[in-house]
């Protein structure tokens, strides 16, 4: 009897090692890229933020906040800094127009108007092509050469009167830099439409039918219904996407720089900090890594404190729904 107890003690040992070893084999590969790629780099970022190059010494020395003075210092006497800045914080607004949209057409969807499945798609089809390419087609459609074919956006602005010589022309005369942002912001608005609508229709649809039909019994109309019954309702979903919202400020860049093909404007008018952060690091020097951390650094630290904000101020406003 205790020979048999012995060998099943001994079978489950051998069986629980060689699920242990299993999990183990699984779980070195993600703790090593956590580790080295995120762990290590985002330390030495860091760090670098308060070092800077000393040539005679040929490496990095401790400055101390020398280097987030002489950053605040350029707030104020280099308009290319603010502005780069600025511009990375338009895509919170960009963001917040896209859950609106979103939350009106998922609603309208949800009321099942005709030629719904229809608009999905049309809706959709944007979020299945690759951002580069869609960011391109837009470009070409407001392309404008003259004695040559037109973009058909170039030629609709042009019919309306408005002064439009296309974006290579315009890029450096201050009058079109906020025309050519409301471009661009409508690009992104139209891009991420597709997913943010389908988002929005998915947790509209696990509203409980019971509560829209009593709603509806009490004479409850279409627009009382989305803002006392629907929105508060989805209120997690709104939360978790504005949340997203803000933390898309640091990864804001690519829309604008595929769009205007790499010209930051004049002062960086179309610049991020994003943008600039994927111009400087592949060429930059010793010496300008320093100045990159503490950009990338004062971003991350801005953008963290909007992040708790933003949560604290959703989830007292959120309402607790369990369905």
């Amino acid at each position: 009897m205790s020979n048999s107890g012995n060998k099943q003690k001994t079978k489950k040992k051998k069986k629980n090692l060689k699920r242990n070893l299993f999990i183990t084999a699984l779980l070195v590969v993600p703790m090593l890229h956590f580790l080295v790629f995120w762990l290590y780099i985002n330390i030495r970022t860091i760090s670098l933020a308060f070092t800077e190059w000393d040539f005679f010494s040929n490496g990095y020395k401790f400055v101390g906040i020398d280097n987030f003075i002489e950053q605040f210092r350029q707030f104020h006497e280099r308009p290319e800094t603010m502005n780069m800045f600025f511009n990375s914080f338009r895509a919170i607004g960009i963001n917040l127009a896209c859950m609106i949209l979103a939350v009106l057409i998922g609603y309208a969807f949800s009321k099942h108007i005709r030629g719904e499945r229809v608009f999905r798609i049309i809706f959709y089809l944007p979020s299945m092509i690759s951002i580069v390419i869609l960011t391109l087609c837009y470009r070409y459609m407001f392309t404008y050469n003259p004695g040559m074919l037109q973009g058909p956006g170039a030629e609709l602005l042009r019919f309306f009167g408005m002064d439009y010589n296309g974006w290579e022309t315009s890029l450096d005369n201050p009058d079109v830099i906020s025309r050519l942002w409301s471009m661009i912001s409508i690009f992104c608005v139209w891009a991420s439409a597709g997913i943010n609508i389908i988002m929005m229709s998915s947790a509209m649809s696990r509203i409980p039918k019971e509560i829209t039909e009593s709603a509806k019994l009490d004479g409850v109309g279409f627009w009382r219904e989305l803002f006392q019954i629907t929105i508060p309702l989805i209120m997690p979903t709104i939360s978790v996407f504005m949340i997203n919202s803000v933390m898309a400020v640091s990864a804001f860049y690519i829309q604008p720089m595929l769009i205007l093909a790499g010209s930051t404007g004049p002062r960086s008018a179309y610049n991020t900090v994003g943008w600039y952060m994927f111009n400087m690091t592949p060429v930059a020097q010793n010496s300008d890594m320093p100045v990159i951390s503490t950009v990338g650094f004062l971003l991350t630290v801005t953008v963290s404190l909007l992040v708790i904000f933003v949560r604290r101020v959703t989830d007292k406003i959120t309402p607790d729904v369990d369905f």
